[in-house]
């Protein structure tokens, strides 16, 4: 996106998110000064310059009847509109600071060999945060999962069974996650 790409995408942004949030009266949280609400609101136009105008307007209607504060009168946290946006129009696919911590360590390199990296990549970018031992279980029998009902689409598909729609779904989303695992390794290789 290029810079005139950008500047009106922020803008886009203002008008259909933050100008009618504060149209309805919603004033900043408390305990922010004026200057870290006017930087708040910035990073948001920043962060949800990739959304269409039409989901900004639902993530307005979204966050005004989710407001803040005690007294429901205050400005929606970053966080909490940036969670919501997610829900409405997942961001674009990019590599995230925690996406390259993960696998450039020892659970990333462990997921590549034992091939449950897909799945991985799928929970970082849901829940964005970083993986603890339950959620590995989870990740690993996922994976587990997916991986045998692959092959057994695929012995099927050796007898002359047709795949079908779901698993072929299922065989192309994992096939495109494990490429994206494979970029993010590169992307680590060469920071290194």
């Amino acid at each position: 996106m290029g810079s005139a790409d950008l500047k009106e995408a922020k803008k886009r942004v203002r008008v259909h998110l933050v100008e009618p949030l504060l149209r309805l009266g919603l004033r900043r949280p408390t305990g922010m000064t004026v200057k870290q609400f006017d930087e708040m609101t910035d990073e948001l136009c920043g962060r949800l310059s990739y959304m269409t105008a039409l989901n900004l307007d639902a993530l307005a209607e979204q966050a005004s009847v989710r407001p803040g504060g005690r007294d429901g009168s205050r400005f929606p946290i970053a966080a909490k509109i940036l969670a919501w946006a997610a829900e409405i129009q997942r961001p674009e696919d990019s590599t995230s600071p925690l996406m390259i911590a993960v696998f450039s360590g020892e659970i990333g390199q462990e997921a590549m060999a034992e091939d449950w990296a897909p799945e991985l990549l799928s929970h970082i970018r849901k829940y964005r945060t970083w993986p603890k031992a339950p959620d590995l279980a989870a990740i690993k029998g996922r994976a587990d999962d997916a991986r045998h009902r692959i092959a057994k689409a695929q012995e099927l598909g050796g007898r002359g069974f047709a795949l079908s729609a779901e698993d072929q779904r299922l065989k192309d989303m994992r096939g495109k996650a494990a490429e994206k695992c494979r970029r993010i390794m590169q992307e680590i290789e060469v920071q290194r």
